[in-house]
């Protein structure tokens, strides 16, 4: 009796130590293909300056009116709606090719209806490329612009403001002419970062800035160029100190 019943207590254990087996090997499969899809998971590269060839392609015609309407305005330089147009983009999320800072510039695509910039952008390349977004840089098209890509006015070369609306000496106020006076005369100030990139881009330190009023200031380079802007940094004019 005793020995059947010994037999029958290893019987048991043999089967619950294999059924402990199976299921430590079954445990053990079904996690391996989930390590392996996770392995295998690719990461995006961004692709090189210039190179467009992983973007979806969208002819000018078949986007928003407001579209065309902003394109052909980056082909005439302007008036630009807002300040913040025909600014450095940053291309920050990393979703456009890899290119030097500065090579990118955006521009609004207006949305009727909306008391503000809304989320339409293009964004132009110095190769030539635009690019369309509506969900606000989370996502990008390339335009077919159907004409080549006329590239967009191209970054002046530093100290170079022929590109900027002229403004006579003697129409400033007594305040700024006796600023520029100073200036001219060999005054120094901090320096002028030019985060607008409105001012032709130069090397850190190249643009000092003087006061004027609360809202006008006087901005010099070094090559000798003096520019005005009276509605602080949102527009900006050569001065033009011979007349």
């Amino acid at each position: 009796m005793s020995t059947h019943r010994s037999r029958f207590h290893r019987s048991r254990l043999v089967t619950m130590l294999l059924g402990l087996l199976v299921a430590l090997v079954g445990g053990l499969g079904s996690a391996a293909p989930t390590a392996g899809a996770e392995l295998a998971a690719p990461v995006a590269a961004q692709a090189e300056c210039g190179d467009t060839s992983g973007f979806e392609t969208t002819p000018l015609g078949d986007l928003p009116a407001e579209a065309t309407d902003t394109y052909e305005l980056i082909q005439s330089d302007g008036p630009y709606p807002y300040p913040e147009d025909d600014t450095v983009f940053q291309n920050r999320e990393g979703l456009l090719p890899d290119c030097d800072e500065g090579y990118y510039r955006e521009y609004t695509v207006e949305t009727p209806g909306s008391d503000d910039r809304g989320a339409r952008r293009i964004v132009a390349g110095s190769g030539g490329e635009y690019f369309y977004t509506d969900d606000h840089y989370a996502s990008f098209i390339l335009i077919d612009t159907g004409d080549g890509g006329t590239p967009p006015p191209q970054e002046p070369a530093c100290g170079d403001t022929s590109g900027l609306d002229t403004v006579a000496l003697s129409s400033l106020s007594q305040e700024a002419q006796a600023v520029v006076a100073d200036v001219r005369g060999g005054a120094t100030g901090p320096t002028y970062e030019n985060r607008e990139g409105v001012l032709p881009d130069c090397d850190a330190g190249y643009y000092q800035l003087f006061d004027v009023g609360s809202e006008d200031r006087v901005i010099s380079g070094e090559d000798g160029e003096i520019v005005y802007t009276p509605d602080h940094y949102t527009t900006f004019q050569a001065v033009d100190v011979n007349s």
